[in-house]
């Protein structure tokens, strides 16, 4: 979710980095959960105009209801301060939470693709909490690097010093190393040679900021700049490329589902293709479950979409 930079939200921060922050690391995981689902609502309450955009949004991609619409930006605040604060508690997320929060579909896919010797690429979108998978798959015991971009550029002299400061510390405590992307990634190369899985986002940086080759794609009915990295890592690499998505769960918070490969064993190996495909999966997921989606608040022309002109996905 995009928010601008104001004394308030300094104060907020404040807030949330110190007094909150020590109530949900003493709490047990699903009870801190509830908290953060909590605040995402009180937010929703307070928040007509930027409710009023999500809504707005929303129309760009589905015909539904306007109460319907108000149910789904009700999640949409409520994932987004599960996605961005559930890191307080990843000191105690071990094997025992992870069971008792998710739900795994799809495991022995990413198997048997170890089982080729030449590590995974596992691509998944901006959707849903999604440091969750990493930590998770972690516990498991499996070999987990994550390919990212943090950046402090355009925070306020709180948002540096303090959130994003104390956001990098917590970030040090997860089992699995974040490789910044623009960074020299030889490191990642190694680590699947060696037989370890690299998570990477499909979707782009969740910035303004693009790094590495992209292409504009059709998806949800608009034109989108989406990244070749993740296939061009797979065809560099030889590693298996499976999609990955953090979703609501049935009979736990959070299931987390790992698809087949995205480029088949016989297949020559093509960046555009290995693309539509992961794109295809994350309409999929993102028409299932549109609260989840992270980029909703900029799914616009000039922002998100490269233009207004309707396309068949």
């Amino acid at each position: 979710m995009v928010t601008k930079e104001s004394i308030f939200r300094d104060i907020l921060r404040l807030i949330v980095w110190y007094p909150l922050r020590w109530t949900v690391e003493a709490m047990p995981v699903a009870s801190g959960l509830r908290l953060l689902n909590r605040m995402g609502e009180l937010h929703f309450a307070l928040s007509g105009g930027k409710a009023a955009i999500l809504k707005d949004n929303l129309s760009r991609f589905m015909t539904i209801e306007d109460g319907q619409k108000s149910k789904i930006v009700k999640e949409y605040f409520k994932n987004h301060y599960v996605d961005r604060l559930v890191i307080f508690l990843f000191p105690k997320f071990h094997t025992r939470q992870v069971g008792q929060t998710i739900d795994f579909e799809g495991l022995e896919h990413l198997d048997t693709a170890l089982k080729k010797g030449k590590g995974v690429i596992l691509v998944h979108g901006h959707f849903g909490p999604v440091h969750i998978p990493l930590v998770a798959l972690a516990r498991l015991g499996y070999r987990m690097r994550q390919i990212g971009l943090p950046s402090d550029d355009g925070l306020s002299w709180i948002g540096r010093h303090v959130a994003f400061r104390l956001r990098l510390r917590y970030e040090a405590k997860i089992p699995a190393a974040i490789v910044n992307a623009e960074s020299f990634l030889r490191p990642i190369f190694l680590w699947l040679k060696d037989g370890g899985v690299v998570m990477v986002t499909g979707d782009g940086s969740g910035t303004q900021k693009h790094v590495g080759r992209h292409d504009v794609f059709d998806f949800l009915g608009h034109r989108v700049l989406f990244p070749l990295g993740p296939a061009i890592l797979a065809e560099k690499t030889g590693a298996e490329i499976l999609p990955l998505f953090v979703t609501p769960g049935k009979r736990k918070p959070y299931k987390i589902i790992i698809g087949t490969p995205l480029a088949g064993p016989d297949e020559q190996r093509d960046t555009g293709t290995i693309t539509k495909r992961f794109i295809k999966e994350l309409e999929g997921k993102i028409k299932a479950y549109p609260a989840y989606m992270h980029f909703l608040d900029r799914f616009k022309a000039g922002e998100y979409v490269i233009d207004t002109c309707d396309t068949k996905t």
